[in-house]
């Protein structure tokens, strides 16, 4: 168990606090305007739907990932996968 500020964090927790930094970095990064084939700045909530089923291996999005996305923005999807797959 890892102590900080004098409190237990169960496995449990840190699990949890690990999936919920993974998903606002992944959103933070997908709304970013080179991670949009155009290089508009994604829309927020479009971004962190993605994260958040990106990283929890459901493959759901709000746009087409294969036209909305850029290079770095797949790379970036990718990536969450990977890391909530394993």
């Amino acid at each position: 168990m890892i102590h900080l500020f004098h409190r237990r964090i169960t496995f449990s927790l840190a699990l949890t606090i690990g999936f919920l930094i993974l998903i606002i970095i992944g959103s933070i990064l997908l709304s970013l305007p080179f991670a949009d084939k155009v290089g508009r700045a994604t829309n927020y909530s479009d971004a962190l739907f993605t994260a958040t089923s990106a990283v929890c291996v459901t493959g759901l999005s709000t746009v087409t990932t294969a036209t909305h996305w850029s290079f770095f923005g797949q790379l970036i999807i990718m990536i969450l996968v990977e890391i909530g797959g394993s």
